[in-house]
């Protein structure tokens, strides 16, 4: 009963490493209109929510960058949510090492999550961003070339608390854009997807492609039925984590990302973290 019983805990231990430190890649090709022809069979890769602390797993931190140098990606864009809690000094090189070899790999462009934004050590973790050459979005929009005249698309990032989109009606009210990039290609990293529908109201701002992170997949992901749980939805939320089509825009969608770390519940379940790569049809 004694073997039993430890065979049971041993399968626990094996089951949950593997949903918390084998990561997954998730793949979509993606068609926006107006794209220039020289920017199709272009990549880029999103992750969100490495949630750092004062322990992490680096190996599990260098296998997520080795994976991602090997998909050549021509841009790297990042969620929100870099630290779960940024108290100790640790936690600020955890960013400086990450951002620093994502830079390398790739142009890398970020927006903040709510944990970035309520921490007490937000200005140097910005400073940190800023010496590894790392794009910082913060309620602006820029416009990524790939190399060529034309050959580009809007980036624009969200950084705002929950409450505060809340009670907002025009949640891009403080993003810039020029008047006339209505028909321009444009990406848009906000971290709280549960806005989806709200983010496109805008015509000269709405995005083809919104990506989202936050939910951390519903933590628990239930068969048949999804994520079990996201901060701001509540219980079998609407929008946990994949590819969604807006029911009012059909040419703009939201991909939400499971996220690679966790927030407040230390475990995922049928879940693993996620790097999602997108290529341009």
């Amino acid at each position: 009963m004694y073997v039993v019983g430890l065979g049971i805990v041993l399968l626990i231990i094996f089951y949950l490493f593997v949903q918390n430190f084998l990561h997954k890649i998730t793949s979509y090709k993606i068609s926006i209109p107006n794209l220039h022809s020289n920017v199709k069979g272009k990549k880029l890769v999103f992750i969100s929510d490495t949630h750092f602390r004062e322990r992490i797993s680096h190996t599990f931190m260098d296998r997520i960058l080795i994976e991602i140098e090997k998909i050549e990606p021509d841009l790297i864009l990042f969620g929100g949510d870099i630290v779960h809690a940024a108290s100790a000094d640790i936690v600020i090189e955890h960013t400086k090492d990450f951002f620093f070899q994502l830079g390398k790999i790739a142009p890398t462009y970020i927006v903040y999550g709510n944990h970035d934004i309520g921490s007490d050590r937000i200005n140097e973790i910005t400073e940190t961003l800023k010496r590894v050459d790392v794009h910082l979005l913060n309620n602006e929009a820029k416009w990524f070339s790939f190399g060529e005249p034309g050959a580009g698309l809007w980036l624009m990032g969200l950084n705002e608390y929950a409450s505060i989109l809340n009670m907002k009606e025009d949640l891009l009210s403080n993003i810039e854009m020029p008047k006339d990039s209505k028909n321009e290609p444009k990406i848009l990293l906000a971290h709280h997807p549960q806005f989806f529908e709200k983010y496109l109201l805008d015509e000269n701002k709405r995005a083809h492609i919104i990506l989202s992170g936050h939910t951390h997949g519903g933590q628990v992901i239930l068969p048949y039925i999804g994520g079990l749980y996201a901060p701001g939805q509540g219980f079998n939320p609407s929008l946990d984590f994949g590819l969604f089509t807006s029911e009012n825009y059909p040419d703009s969608r939201l991909i939400i990302s499971r996220g690679l770390g966790n927030s407040g519940f230390p475990f995922r379940i049928n879940n693993r973290p996620e790097i999602i790569t997108i290529e341009f049809e």
